[in-house]
């Protein structure tokens, strides 16, 4: 993933967390907001809930492969914040990447996917 596509500083996190629509499921909490930018950007956050400090980046690996998998088919133009729960610390990079792909889609981000108002919490 290159440097334009990464979200780096506390505030592009927090601007995330406090204007972006939040999805979640089981193992993963995404926050998704509308950029200004031609291109999509991911930030990535791991609780400490899930382990020590060998299994938390496991996991943020798995995230960031994942999405380097599913790029393709993200729209552009969102910033995305992944943050892994307790339970991803057991995943597949298979079942992180699933996982990934159906809370994209319920947030409607994917190329040729349609809003899923699910379990959507609008701040």
């Amino acid at each position: 993933m290159q440097d334009p596509e990464k979200l780096k500083k506390s505030w592009e996190f927090r601007r995330a967390y406090q204007k972006g629509k939040k999805y979640w499921n089981r193992y993963f909490v995404i926050y998704v907001l509308h950029n200004q930018c031609d291109h999509r950007r991911l930030g990535v956050t791991v609780s400490k809930k899930v382990g020590k400090s060998v299994q938390r980046n496991r996991v943020k690996r798995l995230i960031r492969e994942s999405f380097r998998q599913l790029r393709t088919r993200v729209k552009v133009g969102y910033d995305i914040v992944v943050v892994g729960r307790t339970p991803a610390g057991r995943l597949t990079c298979q079942e992180t990447q699933n996982a990934l792909a159906h809370l994209f889609q319920k947030a409607a981000i994917l190329n040729g996917s349609r809003q899923h108002d699910g379990n959507l919490n609008k701040n």
